[in-house]
């Protein structure tokens, strides 16, 4: 079995039997299975996919777990998974009929440990919102102390990207029921074994967005656990429990990949969710942010504008939001970037 598809399935019949057709029509789809894991509930996603299961058998698997949530859903799915490469995906969601061919042919010619592909936003009437990675030409990345940095820019959801399954090892995602950012989690606990990654130009994946709830919100529980989680993984990249047989400079490297991190995501992404909740005083959450990263990212405020030697409208954004928390006003335009996205009807993945 070369490929495995892991995808959590919850209340998706509207949407599973486009999913579940866009990866049964690959260039490759009879070398692959598709394991849809759902939770032990009356849902009638279910039946779609039993009939899906009869009519592909050995291919359309479905596997039910019992309250364990998407990270729960995503570990169950990486151990039953019996393919060399792993791709997760979202029901909702639907690929290119190639996404899987020309994902393992740039894994293999260029000898990477995985691939992320081009993405679309679209709405469910087929509106495009935006797209990512689009343009341009294939781009190997080799991961040197130099390059490590661009980790923290890579968009932290698992789909739309194909990993070598030993890269992922015994990783697992956050099964913490009130855990956020559990896709981030698990980006951070597989980079420190990768040597390559590629990024291809294609918009090989098509990523539904919901107009009418394109900012989501995070509750303060939630945001305390992120940020615990994050601090957590720092002191292990300082120990061997993340960076053994790592160079002393990749170590380094790694570090610094986690102070942009924690900026992009504790700083940016989420007091962008955070300030969908007019109940939230913005000014002294950003104040918090502020206190967090003195704590636990000493070296956020080095932060440069071309951290790995690209200038990029990323990293450009990134610097500007570091500057805005020194001076204390990010809450501010945090205030007015949430009423722009509201208003464009986007969803930034950051």
């Amino acid at each position: 079995m070369k490929f495995s598809i892991i995808i959590p399935v919850y209340r998706s019949h509207n949407t599973i039997k486009r999913y579940l057709d866009s990866f049964l029509n690959q260039s490759v789809s009879d070398d692959l299975e598709i394991l849809c894991i759902g939770d032990k509930v009356e849902d009638p996603t279910h039946s779609i996919v039993n009939e899906y299961e009869n009519k592909y058998p050995g291919i359309v698997k479905l596997q039910l777990q019992e309250g364990r949530g998407i990270g729960g859903a995503r570990n169950l799915g990486l151990d039953l998974a019996e393919g060399e490469y792993i791709m997760f995906s979202d029901a909702d969601d639907y690929v290119s009929p190639f996404i899987l061919e020309k994902c393992i042919n740039a894994l293999n010619e260029y000898d990477a440990d995985f691939v992320c592909a081009g993405f679309e936003r679209v709405s469910e009437s087929g509106k495009k919102f935006s797209s990512e990675l689009a343009g341009g030409k294939i781009d190997i990345i080799e991961l040197t102390p130099q390059n490590i940095p661009r980790l923290a820019f890579i968009y932290s959801a698992p789909w739309g990207k194909l990993f070598k399954k030993e890269l992922i090892g015994n990783n697992r995602f956050t099964d913490d029921p009130i855990s956020a950012y559990e896709d981030l989690m698990f980006h951070l606990f597989i980079y420190p074994g990768a040597k390559k990654y590629i990024r291809l130009p294609e918009i090989l994946y098509h990523y539904i967005v919901y107009e009418q709830s394109s900012i989501s919100t995070v509750s303060q529980e939630r945001t305390q656990t992120f940020r615990r989680d994050l601090a957590d993984v720092r002191k292990q990249y300082l120990s061997s429990d993340r960076s053994a047989g790592l160079s002393d400079s990749k170590k380094i490297a790694f570090i610094k990949m986690l102070d942009i991190v924690a900026v992009i995501h504790a700083g940016i992404a989420d007091a962008h969710r955070t300030a969908n909740d007019r109940s939230v005083n913005m000014q002294n959450f950003c104040k918090g942010v502020k206190e967090y990263l003195n704590l636990n990212f000493p070296d956020w405020r080095k932060i440069k504008l071309r951290p790995y030697e690209q200038f990029t409208l990323r990293c450009c954004l990134v610097w500007t939001a570091k500057i805005l928390y020194k001076l204390n006003i990010f809450w501010i335009a945090m205030r007015f970037y949430n009423r722009m996205i509201k208003t464009l009807h986007i969803d930034i993945k950051w």
